[in-house]
């Protein structure tokens, strides 16, 4: 009896295989379906390859492996380039129309008139629903989840139009149940309790949201768009003012400024736009206006790789900016974690009026996992902001203080002015060149970090034997293939465990040193070259890290690769 399964839709940009992908998806999460799945697209609208990989398991998965044992092929290239990492059981569906290749690895061919099936309910356009169909009978599962999918997708068109989605899905279905198909890979059956399915991007915006966002503005940028569009989605009806700005240096000044009149305020970006808030993120340093920056890293320097996936940012984010201030870092470890980070990032930002990153990746964003339940209590809105009748007058925007955060109002509250300023101010915000005054200045920014570095949200994860003989450090994204690692060599006989960061600034040294303490086999996995966060580590504990496990070719890790990656080297028997 099987106790997991990966399915890959593949074929060209532009034939509809995200559509088929998140109905196949919504329909296993609401049937009780524990799934994630890994989305890998090229640059381009038409064309080109992509797919989407779905890893279902009967115990959470946090990560898609590299292999598939069923395939809906949209066109030949799909067969091409993943039959021959097929692993039994396994079957290809394809259309015999428009798919000539064939796979050469044994796996059973379910020749599906698709196309043809799809005009004869009415038209071409129906193929995905089809497609859908085939699916559902060589998984053996009911269609009723699936009409129920359609039923929400096609609520606000014409009642033909999903009444023709439902019998080209059961056409389609029909089809391979009459060719002796039906169930060829069943599922096994899960209890009808529906989960939560839920994206990066996504998951980032409702964090956000929660955590009383009232104002966003960006400039659009792949891999980072998904959230900004998601907001904006969302913006009328929930009092939040969305602007697409003509660029991103305008975007995180029009942020600054919302935030300095005492509204919740994020953009959203990658590294090439980041590199042009350079100048705005130090003005949020020196004037203190708490602001929420998600950067969704892409690979590779200046365009690289804008639709693939890597961890180059991070020693960028950590320096960018003149001047010295400090910020908060968090790198999100899955989907559910990301939901929770974005509106800790928010509040911890509120809280020492101070830039706040969520450093995300196009793996974290584009990728879709099941959640059991979203404690949104863990989300709410912590209100910062000082009530005016206990503020002291005359009202000091930048007074003293030991923790070096002052009391913050909103703009417009009697008898509070204030002037918010670029320059080293005073406690009114007045300019000045007294060097005194730019000396306490500068202490009361660095002030804060003594309770930055107090904060209990995103310390390490740690995952696996307490006293393993191997362990994997990683941060962000890479945490759960990393993790998926571990259970696997562990179920083997091996001895593994992963300590898994979100927060990397302040770095939580304290907690580190003491999960590693007396730890020899530290091996850091991170999607760079240079091994930044490694470097990272190794300051901050003293650790000295074994061999390196690092990926820079714009893919995410697996749990094989990380695996295969050190072997041979701890003769591991998975």
């Amino acid at each position: 009896m099987l106790d997991r399964l990966t399915i890959t839709i593949a074929g060209a940009a532009g034939q509809g295989l995200v559509t088929v992908s998140k109905s196949l998806l919504t329909s296993l999460a609401r049937l009780g379906y524990r799934v994630f799945a890994s989305q890998d697209y090229m640059s381009r609208v038409r064309g080109g390859h992509n797919f989407m990989r779905i890893h279902i398991a009967k115990r959470q998965p946090r990560s898609a492996p590299d292999y598939t044992n069923l395939l809906l092929a949209l066109d030949s290239k799909s067969v091409e380039i993943h039959s021959p990492a097929m692993r039994n059981p396994s079957a290809v569906i394809l259309d015999p129309a428009t798919v000539a290749a064939r796979p050469g690895n044994g796996a059973v061919v379910i020749d599906a008139p698709l196309s043809a099936i799809a005009k004869e309910i009415g038209s071409p356009v129906y193929m995905n629903s089809t497609a859908l169909g085939a699916l559902f009978a060589v998984l053996g599962l009911e269609l009723e989840s699936l009409n129920n999918v359609f039923a929400g997708q096609f609520s606000k068109k014409a009642p033909k139009i999903l009444e023709d989605n439902i019998a080209a899905a059961k056409a389609g279905y029909d089809y391979v149940n009459e060719k002796g198909s039906f169930g060829a890979i069943p599922l096994w059956k899960e209890k009808a309790k529906g989960r939560f399915l839920i994206d990066g991007s996504h998951a980032i915006g409702l964090g956000l949201i929660s955590a009383g966002l009232r104002f966003i503005s960006s400039y659009p940028m792949s891999p980072s768009t998904g959230i900004f569009t998601y907001i904006t989605s969302r913006a009328v009806e929930l009092g939040i003012v969305s602007e697409q700005a003509e660029d991103e240096i305008s975007a995180l000044n029009m942020v600054i400024g919302a935030s300095s009149c005492g509204a919740r305020a994020a953009t959203t970006t990658s590294g090439g736009g980041l590199a042009l808030m350079s100048e705005a993120v130090s003005l949020a340093g020196i004037s203190e206006a708490p602001v929420t920056i998600a950067n969704i890293m892409r690979p590779g320097p200046a365009t690289g790789l804008p639709t693939r996936t890597g961890q180059e940012d991070l020693d960028f984010v950590m320096a960018i900016g003149h001047g010295e201030f400090p910020r908060f870092i968090f790198a999100p470890r899955s989907q559910e974690d990301a939901l929770y980070t974005a509106a800790a990032a928010m509040n911890l930002a509120e809280k020492y009026q101070v830039p706040s990153f969520i450093l995300g990746d196009q793996h974290l964003v584009d990728s879709f996992s099941t959640v059991d339940k979203m404690d949104m209590d863990k989300t709410r809105m912590v209100n910062q902001l000082a009530d005016p009748s206990k503020v002291e007058l005359p009202y000091l925007r930048y007074r003293f203080t030991k923790t070096g955060v002052s009391p913050r109002l909103r703009h417009g509250v009697a008898e509070a002015s204030f002037i918010t300023d670029s320059h080293v101010h005073e406690e009114n915000g007045h300019i000045t060149e007294d060097p005194l005054i730019a000396r306490k200045m500068a202490e009361k920014r660095f002030a804060k970090l003594a309770g930055m570095e107090k904060e209990k949200f995103g310390l390490p994860l740690w995952h696996g034997e307490k006293n393993a003989k191997v362990v994997f450090a990683c941060f962000g994204s890479a945490s759960g293939a990393v993790m998926d690692a571990v259970d696997v060599i562990n179920k083997s006989g091996g001895s593994a465990a992963a300590i898994c960061f979100n927060r990397v600034t302040p770095f939580p040294a304290v907690d580190a040193k003491k999960l590693l303490a007396g730890k020899r086999n530290v091996h850091v996995v991170e999607n760079n070259y240079q091994g930044q966060f490694q470097k990272l580590l190794s300051a901050n504990t003293g650790v000295k890290c074994a061999e390196p496990v690092r990926r820079y070719d714009g893919r995410p890790f697996d749990a094989d690769y990380i695996i295969e990656s050190l072997r041979k080297k701890y003769r591991w028997r998975t």
